[in-house]
């Protein structure tokens, strides 16, 4: 987003909140104008734009640049799914999957959602789901995936919130720092996708193997005769 693209979104600030006495004083329009210039410069003027007409349309006061860049998330990244509604889809997969859940949670859940449930334990928290059917305290199953998800969710929508340029240069500067611990972090994700990758071939060769002697026609020993 250009600096003429800043101006023009102010000044629908400034024509949207009229009452507002910061906006009277043209030096605090002016820094307005060039402190979204720079928080936005690697947007979609677009992007913002619409972003900025939500908040119009839902809120009493002016916007931070932090409330546009949140709304900018919903457009920009459908995938980060907010706890509430993840753990929707959490509860609904739980019901319908049952205990003995063979599929790919990655596959059946959002990312983020996916990685919570495996960091959790799919069946641990299944018979966190079902203890409530035996004398259990309800809603277990719930607190224990909202403990994961919330600041998994939170970190990502920070970074995702932050914008490109900034990024890169907290990235560049972190990659400047020895860090082992995010170097084990990294691979003890990549071993268990590893892992899950070669449980999932030896699952499915005994499937196919087992559904290959199924369909073979038996085969008749001397003597013996088809009925």
């Amino acid at each position: 987003m250009t600096k003429a693209d800043a101006a023009k979104l102010v000044a629908i600030v400034v024509t949207a909140y009229p009452n507002y006495d910061k906006f009277r004083d043209e030096a605090a329009v002016t820094a307005t104008v060039n402190l979204w210039a720079s928080m936005f410069q690697s947007d979609d003027g677009r992007i913002v734009a619409l972003a900025l007409n939500k908040h119009i349309a839902t809120n009493k006061w002016p916007p931070s640049v932090a409330e546009i860049r949140e709304l900018m998330l919903e457009l920009m990244h459908p995938d980060l799914i907010e706890p509430d509604r993840a753990w929707l889809a959490v509860s609904d997969l739980l019901y319908t999957a049952g205990e003995n859940n063979h599929g790919d949670l990655h596959q059946q859940l959002p990312p983020l959602a996916a990685r919570a449930v495996e960091a959790i334990g799919y069946c641990n928290l299944y018979e966190m789901h079902r203890s409530c059917y035996r004398g259990g305290k309800p809603g277990m199953d719930r607190v224990a995936f909202m403990d994961i998800y919330k600041p998994m969710y939170e970190r990502e929508k920070q970074r995702a919130m932050t914008p490109e340029g900034l990024t890169s240069q907290i990235d560049a500067v972190a990659s400047a720092i020895p860090d082992k611990g995010q170097h084990l972090l990294a691979d003890r994700e990549q071993a268990r996708r590893e892992h899950d990758d070669t449980m999932n071939r030896i699952t499915y060769g005994w499937s196919r193997r087992a559904l290959e002697a199924a369909d073979a026609p038996l085969e008749l020993t001397d003597g013996e005769v088809k009925s």
